[in-house]
């Protein structure tokens, strides 16, 4: 990527930037992903059944939508401050009671959410409207961590409870800390010439991907939470093998992230989406219909790699049409209470109907509400903004 014109610092700043947005990225993919492969430790130990279970994720991924809100300008000081506070969260899930545990999970939500948006936020103000290629390969690193996550996971259920898996991740934050304190700076923000005229324009605009995201890291969070409790469920496997059978998923969802990214330089952005949305609900079908653990492995492959690069696909159409990064923390804000509501919905649904299968069928379902919703958002890619008069 090109840096923008300018003195050296400008030109070394972009590369600085990214050399440790990648790594911090990273550590909050195995935070955020590595609830789902420790969810059988935890209904274990305090008897959780499905519903409680349910609640427990959303009490996480709630706070991951408050963490969202926190973001405001100074996005380097939401990181350092951010992992600061993930250091003591992780340490609290250690020591916490049944009693403390909901509102532990939520403070845990509450930490990873924070500097999990101030990286998005600061590679949009970084980028701009060039922040295509940089969020996708930023996304990758991402990706790469929740394919960590199930590994470690399974790793230490060998011989360890959950309590092991946060007592590292606490070591990790207090490192990213100290990383983003000494070696980011905050970048000044510059509004992209193709942002949204009117206030009521730019509302519809924000609400848009504000659903979209809402309703795609509602599948994401969802599939990664509960995909080991359901092959645990079909296979009759232990938990640290059904820990690591969901890195199926999340190894071809990296995977994807990084072959999209090239398939981005012959491909257009909105097509790409489309298809892989539809593949998505393919896949998502395919779990739910396909007997047996290869069936399984296979539905698990495509879904992976359909959703992976949905998110940063709608992330960089945002970035190149929002008035400020700022604003992104709206959207976030809600893509992280979708994250909470979905997997809640299928606890839920589970608990009610006394079958997984059932409460999984949110997946395909918040997929087919996206597809209907594709034809807006091509009115919003094929359409030109308005310009402001200084555009013209």
């Amino acid at each position: 990527m090109t840096a923008p014109a300018g003195g050296t610092l400008s030109q070394r700043s972009p590369g600085r930037t990214l050399a440790v947005l990648h790594p911090v990225f990273a550590l909050t993919g195995i935070c955020h992903s590595i609830g789902g492969p420790l969810l059988p430790s935890l209904t274990s130990i305090f008897h959780l059944n499905d519903s409680q279970a349910g609640v427990l994720l959303f009490a996480y991924y709630s706070g991951t939508s408050l963490g969202a809100l926190l973001c405001g300008r100074h996005h380097v000081r939401t990181l350092t401050l951010g992992f600061l506070a993930l250091t003591g969260a992780c340490l609290g899930v250690t020591v916490a009671g049944r009693m403390l545990l909901y509102p532990v999970f939520l403070l845990l939500g509450i930490c990873v959410g924070a500097p999990m948006t101030a990286v998005t936020m600061q590679a949009g103000r970084t980028f701009g409207t060039r922040s295509a290629a940089a969020l996708t390969f930023l996304n990758f690193s991402w990706s790469a961590g929740a394919l960590i996550a199930p590994l470690l996971a399974a790793r230490l259920l060998l011989g360890h409870t959950f309590r092991a898996a946060y007592v590292v991740l606490a070591g990790a934050a207090l490192v990213a800390a100290l990383a983003c304190l000494l070696l980011l700076k905050e970048e000044p923000e510059h509004a992209p010439a193709t942002a949204p005229a009117s206030g009521l324009l730019h509302l519809r605009f924000v609400a848009l991907f504000a659903v979209l995201t809402f309703l795609e890291v509602g599948v994401e969070n969802t599939s990664g939470s509960w995909l080991a409790t359901y092959v645990l469920r079909t296979s009759g496997a232990g938990a640290a093998m059904a820990a690591a059978s969901s890195s199926i998923y999340w190894f071809s969802f990296l995977a994807s992230r990084g072959i999209s990214s090239l398939v981005l330089l012959r491909v257009d952005a909105a097509r790409l989406l489309r298809i892989a949305i539809v593949a998505g609900m393919i896949g998502a079908v395919a779990l739910l219909a396909l007997p047996g653990t290869s069936g399984h492995v296979a539905a698990m492959m495509i879904l992976g790699a359909a959703l992976a690069p949905i998110f940063p696909l709608l992330l960089a159409i945002f970035f190149a049409h929002a008035r400020h990064s700022s604003d992104s923390r709206w959207v976030l804000s809600l893509c992280g209470f979708g994250g909470s509501v979905l997997p809640w919905c299928t606890g839920w649904v589970s608990g009610q109907t006394g079958s997984l299968r059932f409460g999984l069928i949110t997946i395909p379902a918040a997929l087919l509400l996206m597809i209907s919703l594709l034809p807006m958002l091509a009115s919003w890619t094929a359409v030109p903004r308005t310009a402001s008069p200084a555009d013209r």
